[in-house]
Parts: C-alpha cells; structure tokens; sequence
C-alpha cells in the first residue's frame, strides 16, 4: 500500500511519461483504471500520451505517416478536410490535433504497405537470401520517408488532376507547352520544401519503383503503362505487383489506354522538377563506377548477385534459393516475393516431369504427402530432400541448395528431379512395382480412379498405373501401341472394354 501511495505522490509530467510509454492501447487502459490521478493527468495531456503510444506502435514514420493521411483529407472525404489539410504542410504542427480510431486503423495500413515496399527493396538490392528487411534502423527511416514524400507528392499531383485532352480540343503545341511549364513550377515549389538528402533519397525510391514496374508490366500489352506507374502512387504499384496484373492501374486511371498514347503533363512527372531543384542547389552526381542510385539509402548495397547462378540472365525480383523457396511459391497466401509462375499445391504436381502430370495415382501421392507436412514450407521440405539425400542427376552436380536461380532454372531443376523425390518416398514406405518400360513417357496415365470396374478404360489405366512405376526414364525404343495394350488387356480379363466410360 506504501509503494502505490507513492506513485500517487508522484508529478503530473512524471505520470505523463509513465502513461507515454504504454505499449499498448489495452495497457494504457488498464492503467488509467487504477487511480483518478493517472486518469487526470490523462485528460490534460491526451494528444501527447496517445502520440507517443502510436509513435512506439507504428515507428518513427509515424508523423510522416499521418500528415500523409490528414493530406489525403479531401480524397478520403474526413470530417473537417479543409482544416487538416491546411495543416498538412507541417508535421510538427499536425501532431496537435487528436488522432481518431478510423485514422489509427488507416496508419496502420498503410504502413503495412510501406514495410512490403521495403522487404522488396532490400531483397532486390541488399539481401537475396533474406524475406524481410535488412535495412538498419537509419536506412530503414531513409526509405521510408522517401516513400511517403513520393506519396505526398502523387497526393498533391494526381493523374485525375489531368484529365485526358481530346484530339479536337488540343490547343496548340506552344499553349501546351506553356501549361506544361507552368505546372511543373508548381511541381517544383512542392519538392523545393525537401533537403538535399531527401530529395536524394526519393529518387533513390523512384529507381526502386520504375524497376518494379518494369517487372511488374512487363507481360502486360499495354505499351507505356510503366510511365502511369509512378503518377498511381506505390501503392497501386504494389496492388498491382500483388497480382501480377495491371488491373488495379485501369481502375485507378481513367482512360488509360488514352493517357499512355497521349498526355504530355504525365511526362517526366517527376524527374524534370527533381532534377531541376537539384540543379538549383549545385548537386554534382556521383561518378564512381561502384557507386549506385540505391546506396542514397543505403551504402551498402553494391550490384552483387545480379544474375542467375546457372544461366546468368539477369534475376531481377525473381530470386529462387534456399531461403525464399516456399515465400515465392506461396503467391496464394498473398507473399510479396510473385513470381510469374505460382506454385500452389496443385501447380507443383503440374510441374512432375513429361507425361507424369496426368498421372492420377502420383498426382494423388504428391498431394497426400504434401498435406502430411506439419507446415505450408512443402518446396523447401522437397527440394531440401533432392540436395540433401543426393537425388540430383548427374548433369546438377554442380547445383547448390544456395545457387541463386532465375525462374527457369528453378523451374527445370523442380522439374528434372520431383518424380525423383517421389520415388525416393515411395520406397522409404516399401517396394516399388517394375518400371514401366515407358516410364515417364508412358500414355497410360491419366485419371485414377480405385473404384472403376475392370470392363473400361478407367480399369485399364487403373491397373496399368498399379502394376507398373512411371518414376522412371523410358527404356523401350519403339512407339507405344495403345490400341494393342487395349486388346491384350481385355482378352487377360475376359471383358469387353465399354468405350463410352472415357
């Protein structure tokens, strides 16, 4: 009783900074239940308890991150938009007004984005082996605010401030011009409020960004969408890159397939006025051969392991090794590592070799095995298997577990070696039937189905894929004669083979 008397006796700023290093909302409640006098001291001071608590929640982005949403005012339709945005232009003067539950829930969002951003960031250019941030806390805070100075700014210049300019109602070239040349003055008033480093690190941000949409776009027909990229804002990017689409860019954009023909205010949308406010302030770029856009964020990144380690084609966002196997294939439980080619359950008994893939019984075996797995880690349980017990056929003997693979090469090694696996597992359980002399080539596999009768192709191929294993090289040199292996089958078992059951 002595030691809470003494914590009531204690000064308002002293209770004020206990209260501000709440962890959480709960456990600021919970403290604020226990005596009056915390919950006066509360009253007093609610901005700047609730501040600190949403600081330590969010991270130190956390004003950037709602002035960019009191910014966003007027798009959101909040109560009160004119007000907040004119204190938007200011995050110390921004932070004085209470933040409400809608936009604590809306931060939190965003800055979920924000983090995606940045995994991808420093796995293209700092760490291919790591799903998460290797960014230190000071590059961390570089990139993110970079993201949300660009975020203000597409804020501020939308594409739909541009609406698209019919052909019959083109002024003149010389009055578009002029119009052009008028807004990016505006454009460079806006980024003149920025430092030297920060404008530095944006464009930082913006390489990042136009790489990612060139990958993103880069099986789209929309020639061009890639310039609409950066005007949408990063987080249409990332939708975007989400599902390897450009979906979320045409509903985003109105008249899109216009704009990319024909919108000269969307040109240069922002490197000419970048570029230009740098000019003003003597900027001299680096011309270091080793020296990169990037390393505005971070010096530590140096163009290393930029290419495939079997083919050396480029790799890009698509890196396949050890440690980001199942984070890429998991493209159903939305990762942010995409590749092009998903590997669900279902796609990775696709990938079983030649004509294995029809095969039923194995199909159903994979599917069994896979499901068995205490977790969804299935690529990295079977291509940990194929290098570690040796399954690798001779011409992947120099193929390592770390290689650094494009999608390809992961692709035909998954390819080469899954049948493999499954054979190895066949025969840990017990003995394996005779190879089909066939094997994987076999045109005995389709559909199994344990409850079809002997008098029809189901049958057939039912006792076929039973009797023989396709885990295997084909062996016989002529061409397989389906319609006599009917015919043998049928006079073995006395039946007539009821065609109509295909």
């Amino acid at each position: 009783m002595e030691r809470l008397t003494g914590l009531l006796r204690l000064p308002d700023d002293i209770i004020s900074q206990i209260l501000q290093y709440s962890p959480s909302y709960s456990t600021l409640l919970s403290t604020l239940l226990t005596t009056k006098s915390f919950y006066r001291v509360f009253q007093a001071h609610p901005n700047s308890i609730l501040h600190a608590i949403n600081f330590r929640e969010i991270g130190p982005s956390y004003p950037l991150s709602l002035r960019r949403l009191r910014y966003m005012a007027p798009v959101l339709d909040c109560e009160d938009a004119d007000r907040l945005l004119a204190q938007a232009v200011s995050t110390d003067v921004i932070c004085d007004f209470p933040i409400t539950r809608e936009e604590r829930k809306e931060m939190k969002e965003m800055e979920d984005k924000v983090t995606q951003l940045e995994d991808l960031f420093s796995f293209r250019y700092l760490d291919r082996t790591s799903v998460s941030s290797q960014l230190t806390p000071e590059e961390s805070w570089r990139f993110r605010r970079a993201l949300h100075h660009l975020t203000l700014y597409t804020c501020e210049f939308p594409t739909s401030r541009y609406p698209y300019i019919e052909e019959n109602d083109r002024f003149t070239e010389t009055e578009i011009q002029v119009q052009v040349r008028q807004e990016n003055r505006r454009r460079i008033t806006f980024l003149s409020d920025f430092s030297a480093e920060e404008l530095l690190e944006i464009s930082a941000v913006l390489f990042f960004l136009e790489e990612l949409g060139v990958y993103v776009f880069s099986r789209t027909g929309l020639d061009g969408i890639r310039a609409i990229a950066i005007p949408a804002g990063p987080e249409i990017l990332l939708a975007c890159h989400y599902c390897i689409s450009d979906h979320p860019i045409r509903q985003h954009v109105k008249d899109i397939e216009k704009i990319v023909a024909y919108h000269p205010f969307l040109e240069s949308y922002i490197w000419t006025p970048l570029l230009e406010v740098l000019k003003q302030r003597e900027f001299r770029e680096e011309t270091e051969s080793d020296y990169f856009p990037w390393n505005f964020i971070s010096n530590r990144i140096h163009q290393s392991d930029t290419q495939c380690h079997q083919c050396k084609d480029e790799l890009g966002f698509d890196v396949w090794t050890r440690k980001t196997w199942t984070p890429l294939a998991t493209r159903y439980r939305q990762s942010i590592y995409l590749p092009h080619r998903a590997y669900t359950i279902t796609s990775v008994c696709l990938s079983m070799k030649d004509r294995l893939m029809l095969n039923g019984l194995e199909s159903e075996y994979l599917r069994s095995a896979i499901g068995d797995f205490e977790s969804d880690d299935y690529l990295t349980r079977i291509l940990g298997d194929i290098y570690d017990y040796n399954l690798k056929l001779d011409a992947f003997a120099d193929w390592d577990k770390d290689d650094l693979l494009c999608e390809d090469c992961f692709e035909r090694f998954l390819t080469e070696h899954l049948h493999l696996w499954i054979r190895y597992n066949r025969s840990l359980e017990g003995e394996i039937a005779k190879d089909c002399p066939y094997g994987y080539r076999c045109k005995l596999q389709g559909r199994y189905d344990p409850e079809a009768g002997k008098a029809s192709i189901r049958g057939f191929l039912k006792e076929h894929q039973e009797s023989f294993n396709h885990l295997c090289a084909p062996i016989a040199q002529d061409t397989q004669d389906v319609a006599l292996l009917i015919h043998e089958y049928s006079v073995a078992n006395q039946v007539v083979i009821d065609l109509s059951s295909v």
